[in-house]
């Protein structure tokens, strides 16, 4: 029976010329910045913002929390369509303790079908971390 539902679904979403998904909204936190953007499902991109556009400056633009919670209220107050169509959310480099609270405040703002998280982050296997070199210098004394 649940079979029969699930392809009964597929075929009405995609003979009826509905899309399962029509925008993907992307949450990248680099080391450096957060970058927020939404492409089409065809890649076409629609919106772009950084955290340095809302005048975020060196540490501010990495806080996760912060920096993605404001850039995601501008996006929001703009683009009045998520509500309507389906997003996928893509979170990159995200912890996963703010991934659940940024989904919770987006889930009532967008209608969201899909969610895919992806951690990219180097690791040195079971060896240890390199250690810092730290150089003694002397001071000369003056005459």
């Amino acid at each position: 029976m649940k079979t029969n539902y699930l392809i009964s679904y597929i075929y009405i979403s995609f003979f009826n010329n509905q899309k399962l998904i029509s925008y993907i909204l992307n949450i990248n936190l680099s080391s450096t910045n957060t970058v927020i953007n939404v492409n089409n499902i065809k890649g076409n991109p629609k919106l772009f913002y950084s955290a340095g556009m809302f005048n975020l400056q060196k540490n501010q633009k990495i806080r996760q929390p912060k920096a993605m919670i404001l850039i995601l209220r501008a996006l929001l107050l703009k683009s009045k369509i998520f509500r309507t169509k389906p997003v996928a959310v893509h979170f990159n480099n995200l912890f996963f303790n703010y991934q659940s609270y940024i989904f919770k405040k987006l889930k009532r703002k967008i209608f969201t079908k899909f969610v895919v998280s992806y951690i990219y982050r180097s690791h040195n296997g079971c060896r240890l971390k390199k250690k810092k070199r730290i150089k003694i210098r002397t001071r000369t004394r003056k005459l």
